[in-house]
């Protein structure tokens, strides 16, 4: 019986999120299953050229998402915890406080974003899909790439990981015991590090630190290591890594990034930034509403066949595949090839 799965996926969202004409482009899009990698809240007030972003942890935008009736899996990123430095559970409100008061309590913003999400977050977590006979599984939330430790004190108090080792050892944990049955698919916020196999050693790589001119691997070390160790450990299928946080568009316009790598075990490794993921439509200069930017992953009997940017365009209740430019296409559809956007 052949196991087919297509997987929707939504990289940094920063501003560009409508419930709405997103909700309208995924059903045109229909997959079984929606992953985002990371909320990232842009103020599109000082977005520059530098495809820099600035986080604010907008409650309401996962709010929205949360409310969104799909399947879906959603690692958070590190401007989803760019004010909440350190985990403190609640918080007096200041006056109360200096009142000396009875007094209503205030959850950190952090604390806010994941009761929303519940168990749709899966960082440090593995969400098993029978009915697909996949299993998706988080790696660290809060990721802001390379070897530091973003937000050390929050990942210390809500997760018990005090460094590098020990959040490979808790995502290596979520992975164990998947189903035998079951294809595991990685969902993280930041790709792993791996100069060596072509993820990170160049600017434009798929995890390339493009803010220095020659390059260097900004990958997540845990990632690396904790997938290192399940591949060892036990046979298992990951036919995918799939991240986002590295933007498509390089700093200071030096070019756009590789978005896809294929690993020597066939794991592809998938960078879904398309930063920023909407803009007008292409069907004509004076067309209202948007085209927004998916990437769709297919997947058969837990082998990928096909990777594509896709685009949809919204217009009122219309919605058309704009554009698609296939990035993988396994040896079943043709050639095997990695189209570098």
């Amino acid at each position: 019986m052949i196991c087919s799965v297509r997987i929707a996926v939504v990289g940094d969202v920063h501003d560009d999120w409508n419930v709405e004409e997103d909700r309208k482009a995924l059903q045109l899009l229909k997959p079984d299953l929606v992953l985002f990698t990371g909320m990232c809240f842009l103020l599109s007030s000082i977005y520059s050229s530098t495809m820099r972003d600035f986080g604010n942890e907008n409650v309401d935008l996962v709010r929205s998402i949360a409310d969104l009736e799909i399947t879906k899996a959603v690692i958070l990123g590190n401007h989803d915890a760019w004010n909440t430095q350190k985990f403190s559970g609640r918080q007096v409100v200041g006056l109360a406080l200096w009142l000396h008061e009875d007094c209503d309590w205030e959850k950190d913003a952090v604390q806010l974003q994941l009761e929303c999400l519940g168990d749709e977050h899966v960082g440090y977590r593995r969400m098993d899909l029978p009915m697909l006979k996949l299993s998706i599984v988080g790696g660290r939330p809060f990721s802001c790439g390379g070897r530091p430790l973003f937000r050390k004190q929050l990942l210390k108090a809500r997760y018990g990981v005090r460094d590098m080792d020990g959040s490979a050892e808790r995502i290596l944990q979520a992975a164990m015991g998947t189903p035998e049955d079951h294809s595991i698919v990685f969902l993280a916020h930041n790709g792993p590090t791996g100069g060596d196999a072509g993820l990170g050693a160049n600017l434009d790589d798929i995890c390339g630190r493009d803010w220095f001119v020659d390059g260097g691997d900004h990958g997540d070390p845990d990632l690396a290591q904790a997938l290192a160790k399940l591949k060892a450990a036990a046979p298992c299928s990951v036919p995918l890594v799939i991240f986002g946080h590295m933007h498509k568009q390089l700093a200071s316009g030096n070019g756009l990034r590789k978005m896809i790598v294929v690993g020597n075990d066939n794991t592809i490794y998938l960078n879904g930034a398309i930063v920023p993921r909407v803009r007008p439509p292409s069907l004509t200069a004076e067309s209202e509403g948007t085209s927004r930017a998916f990437t769709v992953a297919e997947i058969s009997n837990g082998r990928v066949e096909k990777i594509a940017e896709t685009w949809i365009s919204v217009i009122g209740d219309e919605t058309k595949l704009e554009e698609e430019h296939t990035l993988f296409s396994s040896p079943n559809r043709g050639s095997v090839h990695a189209s570098l956007l």
